[in-house]
């Protein structure tokens, strides 16, 4: 059997490597592991419907002409009913995932 596993040589900064080691560890989780979930997230990113909370891929969602929000290809749930208040708590959210990824994801 052939591995389809491919060796990754990275350089990042000392302290981020050390604390997430750690962290690895107290989890049980190798951070070889970490890496290829991210990557893998990173190249076929997916949200969860805040309603139905079915998963979808981003790339693949409509856009809500009036809200602008992804739409669930499940229940065509988008950000028009929500309330002010819940909108924010998403968008907040939203922020972190954009972060985590590196830009304004769509």
């Amino acid at each position: 059997m052939v591995s389809r596993k491919h060796k990754l040589t990275v350089t990042i900064d000392a302290d981020v490597l050390n604390k997430a080691k750690k962290v690895a560890q107290q989890k049980n989780i190798p951070l070889s592991r970490i890496i290829e979930n991210f990557l893998d997230f990173f190249s076929n990113p997916y949200v969860y419907c805040f309603r139905c909370g079915k998963r979808f891929d981003i790339e693949s969602a409509n856009i809500c002409i009036r809200c602008s929000w992804m739409k669930c290809p499940q229940c065509g749930t988008c950000g028009c009913n929500l309330s002010e208040e819940t909108a924010k708590a998403i968008f907040e959210m939203r922020r972190v995932y954009e972060d985590l990824l590196g830009g304004k994801v769509k």
